[in-house]
């Protein structure tokens, strides 16, 4: 019973180790660096048929996507971000292909001033 379980542990970590995927990252270019997207929502469709939601983790990742040897075309959307779209990103039997995003915030941040008045008023010590 012992060597059943070990080799259908075996068998199982083989499997997977062969199992080809992509590994979709999201970050936003900030000077030349890239900053992970921490705990946002996207739409991720693949090849216009697949589309998964999902929520980035704290490293920007995504999730991982299995999918059949081939190239495909991968769309990124958030209300919050410009969509993103990375083309022909190919998936090589056997390996996992790590690809980062980097989207750009939808709406320019807006500076709020305060505004001064005029002319200020000295107040009076009485």
């Amino acid at each position: 019973m012992k060597n059943f379980i070990l080799i259908s542990i075996f068998t199982l970590s083989v499997s997977l180790g062969k199992a080809q995927c992509i590994r979709i990252y999201v970050a936003e270019k900030v000077k030349e660096v890239e900053i992970p997207i921490e705990r946002r929502k996207f739409e991720i469709t693949i090849n216009d048929t697949m589309k998964l939601n999902l929520t980035s983790g704290n490293n920007g990742l995504l999730g991982r996507v299995s999918l059949p040897s081939g190239k495909y075309n991968v769309k990124l959307t958030s209300p919050d971000y410009a969509d993103a779209i990375m083309n022909d990103v190919v998936v090589e039997e056997s390996k996992s292909t790590n690809i980062t995003m980097n989207v750009v915030a939808a709406t320019a941040p807006v500076k709020v001033e305060e505004k001064q008045p005029a002319d200020k008023k000295k107040v009076e010590k009485k």
